[in-house]
This record gives C-alpha cells, structure tokens and sequence, in this order.
C-alpha cells in the first residue's frame, strides 16, 4: 500500500532505491500468503462460518465475492493470512503498527501506519475487520487505475477535504520516509522532502492555486504511462 509514493516523486526518472525496496517487500508479503495457504485448506462452509462470527455484517463468501473482485480460492488464501496476524478478527491501529513494524524493522511506522489505518477504518470504529482489509485489497490489486488512483488520493487527503495541500503531502511523504527508515541510504532529510513536495506541485498544479483537486491527480496521472505502469506493476504483487 505504501508503493505509489515514490513512483509520483519521480515522475521523470529512473525508479528509485525507494521503488526497489516497495517491490522487494511485497514480493515478500505475497510469496508469505501464498506459502501459508498451501499449508491449510478451509471448506467454505467452514469459511462462510468463520467469517459470520468476525465481522459486524456477516458476509459468506458468495456475499465477498460479489463485493470484491477476487475468486473463492483466493478470498480463502487473504483469510488464511489475515486470522494469521490478527487472531482475534479486528485490527486495531497499534496492531496494524506492529505488522508493519515486522516488515520494516529499521524504520518508524508510527505516522504512516496511522494514515493507513485512518482509510482502512471506514466506519471510525476504532478498528478494521476482514471485510475492509478484503475491499481495499480488492481496489488495489484489481481496480480500474480511476479506482486506485481515488484511493491514493484519499490517502494523502488526510484532512478529507477533497483537496490535497502542500502541507498533506509533505506529511505523508515524510511518514512513508519514516517507515522506510535506514533501508533508504543515504538518508533523506526535510529540505529534499519539500524540494519533491514543490516539484509535484510545479507539476500538477501550473495555475499555483496551491491545491490538487481529485480530478487534476487523476488527470496528471493518467497522461503519464509510465506512472500507470508502475502501478500496475506494484499493485499486483501485494
């Protein structure tokens, strides 16, 4: 999920140290769910049992299918993972932090974690269940480039505003830094960070207005290929 970043940071240029490390990671996460699942096979009858008891509005898993975009098979596999690292069926934000501490254990995933969670925690529940984490999986990994494109978007409007300002993208571009830690050498500091903030802004935002609506970050996205194919390329290893 924290993939896209970098890609908008270097519109023009080779991929980074940082898009390596992304992909490094989720060849990880991927090839961890996969090895798991061939480990335990779950009935669906079974699954639809299980998942009644761990979400607020029972789904089965005909009813998750229908909402998602993923197969039986798979939906089996996700849940696999996710009883896995959440036993209990909820996630709060400081087990969400605790995960990604487990695959970033050089860095701080404190903020970015807390972004992460604020989307993943659609009815501000103070938790996620199954049925979010598989939603947003879903518009990740097999959504339309619109579909993933808003969701990006809505992670960096951390005030829901609609509208993204200098100020939410240096937050979340310094959260994703954090995260990263000492796997990104050398180190990045505060006055690179607001040179890419200016960039992007020089960039999307030629008529200086001093904020990216939803529609001029989809626009400015969808007129680069290489950005799309980036995208692509990630979102479908998670």
């Amino acid at each position: 999920m924290s993939w896209y970043h970098s890609t908008l940071l270097n519109a023009d240029r080779r991929p980074s140290r940082i898009i390596a490390s992304c992909k490094r990671f989720s060849r990880r996460l991927s090839t961890g769910i996969f090895r798991a699942v061939r480990r335990i096979q779950v009935s669906e009858a079974r699954l639809d049992a299980i998942l009644a008891k761990n979400v607020p509005h029972p789904r089965s898993l005909d009813e998750i299918m229908k909402c998602t975009r993923f197969s039986k098979s798979e939906i089996r596999l996700l849940y696999r993972s996710f009883k896995e690292e959440c036993p209990g069926g909820n996630v709060s934000e400081e087990r969400l932090r605790e995960i990604y501490l487990q695959f970033f254990p050089q860095g701080n995933p404190i903020k970015y974690s807390h972004f992460l969670f604020t989307i993943m925690d659609r009815n501000h529940k103070g938790t996620f269940t199954f049925d979010d984490y598989i939603i947003t999986l879903s518009v990740l990994c097999r959504g339309t480039i619109d579909e993933k494109l808003r969701w990006i978007f809505r992670l960096y409007d951390i005030n829901g505003e609609g509208q993204l300002t200098r100020e939410n993208i240096t937050e979340i571009i310094s959260s994703f830094y954090d995260l990263l830690g000492s796997a990104v050498y050398p180190r990045v500091d505060e006055h690179e960070i607001h040179e890419h903030v200016n960039e992007i802004f020089e960039r999307i935002d030629p008529m200086q207005t001093e904020q990216i609506t939803l529609e001029d970050f989809i626009d400015y996205c969808k007129r680069r290929p290489h950005l799309i194919e980036s995208i692509q390329a990630l979102s479908s290893c998670l």
